[in-house]
């Protein structure tokens, strides 16, 4: 620019010094603007870029505040809750200890276990039901090592066939008869399927067993169900009238064979634990003593 002004004062025989002058002064004039132009262009840019950082922070602080929040409530819910509060740290310090190079098996089986744990809390601390696909044994004993008031069962002939002198039933008589010794009340009603053909040697030596340890045993004839109470599923123990512990089992194929057990529930709905503990009630007053063997 400086050069073009110059030509032009020449071409128009204007002073030496007057040109190199204007040249000067325009070049001058014309290189400033040129920088202040660029000048103003990056303060835009780091302008944006400072608006960008400062919006990234804003948002990083947010989710940090937001997650020590979270962890807050979640210690607070910790101390709140009637669960010891070690147990409760404990549980989630060693669910943390898999290792990140574990094997996708043992991965995928630690994220079951807990995802199951995880929905069992859930829905029985809201008082609700949870099931169960097939027998559990960890619920029956826990729940009879537990019980602090009684515990009334029913026994059906086509579910418990051969439980008494397994492993798990052998398990299960010794935390009833501990239920027993610290005040608990246990009773049990044996349904018999076919009184006319009298009852059953393994039932017989089952209810002598338990009457042995404290257990009351009493024998209904299923016939004399009424068909009011046939409705409902007899395979369930009331856990303290505050639970119940229910078998779905369908029939048997053969007479011979325990029926498989394809699903087990617990459930704390006030309306189905009250239901059971009347249903229990009505058997209980139509169950007779078992009879006393004839020498």
């Amino acid at each position: 620019m400086g050069a073009f002004t110059y030509l032009v004062t020449d071409y128009l025989n204007q002073p030496q010094a007057l040109a190199i002058t204007l040249s000067i002064l325009i070049g001058s004039v014309t290189l400033i603007s040129q920088f202040l132009i660029e000048f103003e262009q990056r303060l835009a840019a780091v302008e944006q870029s400072v608006q960008s950082n400062a919006l990234s922070m804003k948002n990083s602080m947010r989710d940090s505040f937001s997650k020590i929040n979270e962890a807050t409530d979640l210690f607070a819910r910790v101390e709140a809750s009637p669960l010891p509060t070690d147990l409760v740290t404990q549980l989630v310090r060693d669910a943390t200890q898999i290792a990140t190079d574990s094997p996708p098996l043992v991965y995928d089986f630690f994220t079951q276990e807990i995802t199951r744990t995880s929905d069992v809390l859930r829905k029985l601390g809201r008082g609700g039901e949870v099931t169960y696909d097939g027998e559990d044994r960890d619920w029956l004993l826990g729940l009879t090592r537990h019980a602090r008031i009684g515990i009334d069962a029913i026994s059906l002939t086509l579910v418990d066939r051969g439980l008494w002198t397994s492993e798990i039933g052998q398990r299960y008589l010794q935390v009833q008869h501990s239920a027993v010794e610290r005040g608990a009340v246990v009773r049990r009603i044996f349904v018999i399927d076919r009184p006319s053909d009298g009852i059953d040697p393994e039932v017989r030596e089952a209810c002598e067993a338990q009457s042995r340890i404290g257990i009351r045993v009493r024998l209904l004839d299923r016939t004399r169900i009424p068909a009011t109470l046939r409705v409902f599923g007899l395979g369930f123990i009331v856990f303290d009238d505050l639970l119940s512990y229910e078998i779905i089992a369908p029939a048997p194929l053969e007479d011979t064979a325990r029926s498989t057990i394809a699903e087990t529930r617990l459930s704390l709905l006030p309306t189905r634990v009250r239901d059971h503990a009347r249903i229990y009630r009505e058997l209980w007053e139509l169950a007779s003593e078992m009879p006393t063997p004839v020498r």
